[in-house]
């Protein structure tokens, strides 16, 4: 074999490895592109009866499939609502920050006139049990074709009759006035919710974090965990403690002390006095209510005082000025608290 002839072998093999490697990025390219087409899709019907029934996860509790993008439409009789159930074993791909944006599961509720977009969920945390407003919910999970987990989810839903003989016996108040006044007897969203719905109120709690209109998602909705959501009772129990509270004032010191016959440096000073309103945070809260101090004490300031003194000598007409350093005793209020008339609000 001559040399002419291995040059042309060696260019040759040259040549189809150029092409081959060519052939396999095109390929990666078109499956980059495509990569969303096998994607396996499937709506199901689910009529809810009494019995109830359980929605999970393909393989649960094993390791879901890639590539899939599932919904099941769950359709109750008129007049009764659905309530689902998460699983505690729950656990898909993590999301991305903060957001499920590949594998989640969903639930949502349309009505004529809106839609309910009760949450979307991954990561390791169950969600909250909730009941839908009306007689349809629409379940949606997906995956993409990267990253699974086990074991999935699992959804217990179960059917809740809504009619006039189920209905709670509890009296709501009729109106909003009643309804506020209502509200100013408990201390505890809690005490609210179990007043006015004795038999649903730890599902209606557990809803408060899950009803949130496509419109608007508070900042409590996208927080990971319950510990983390507003918490209501505090800001309940913050206009309690800190409406009517000992807070800083200056007083004129010829003032606070009823001296005409001397002057002070400084002239002020600050102390604590009882101060803000009582206008939220007590039952009567449209009597009157002042905020008045429960504790008082009194503290010793030394100030530089100054106080013309008087000479028997007649002759002698000026005056001679003389500071001092002085003790002078102010009154503090260290606690307060709301003082109402008796007569409750009309």
């Amino acid at each position: 074999m001559n040399g002419a002839m291995v040059f042309q072998i060696i260019l040759l093999l040259a040549t189809l490895s150029k092409v081959g490697k060519a052939q396999v990025a095109n390929a990666k390219v078109l499956r980059g592109n495509s990569r969303r087409d096998d994607l396996y899709h499937k709506d199901e019907n689910v009529t809810v009866t009494p019995a109830g029934g359980v929605i999970f996860s393909p393989n649960y509790p094993k390791a879901y499939p890639r590539n899939l993008c599932l919904s099941w439409k769950l359709l109750a009789p008129p007049g009764s609502l659905i309530h689902l159930q998460f699983d505690e074993q729950f656990h898909l791909e993590e999301p991305t920050n903060g957001k499920c944006s590949y594998d989640f599961v969903e639930v949502e509720e349309k009505s004529q006139t809106n839609t309910i977009k009760w949450g979307r969920w991954c990561g390791q945390k169950a969600p909250s049990s909730l009941t839908s407003k009306s007689n349809t919910l629409r379940i949606i999970f997906n995956s993409d074709d990267y990253f699974v987990a086990k074991p999935g989810f699992k959804i217990y839903y179960s059917l809740l009759d809504m009619s006039a003989n189920e209905m709670p016996a509890t009296e709501v108040p009729q109106t909003l006035e009643d309804l506020d006044r209502t509200i100013a007897a408990f201390d505890t969203i809690e005490q609210l919710l179990q007043s006015l719905s004795p038999d649903t109120w730890r599902q209606d709690l557990d809803n408060i974090y899950t009803q949130t209109y496509i419109y608007y998602r508070s900042k409590s909705y996208h927080l990971a965990s319950r510990q983390n959501k507003v918490d209501l009772n505090r800001l309940h129990d913050d206009v309690k403690r800190y409406s009517c509270t000992p807070r800083n004032y200056s007083v004129n010191l010829r003032e606070e002390l009823k001296t005409t016959n001397a002057v002070f440096f400084p002239r002020c000073l600050l102390v604590k006095r009882c101060g803000g309103n009582c206008g939220c945070g007590t039952n009567n809260w449209n009597t009157g209510c002042t905020c008045q101090p429960s504790k008082t004490t009194t503290k010793l300031h030394e100030v530089l005082k100054y106080a013309p003194e008087t000479t028997p000598y007649k002759h002698q007409q000026r005056q001679r000025v003389r500071w001092v350093v002085d003790e002078i005793f102010l009154s503090h209020h260290e606690m307060c608290e709301c003082a109402c008339p008796l007569q409750p609000p009309r």
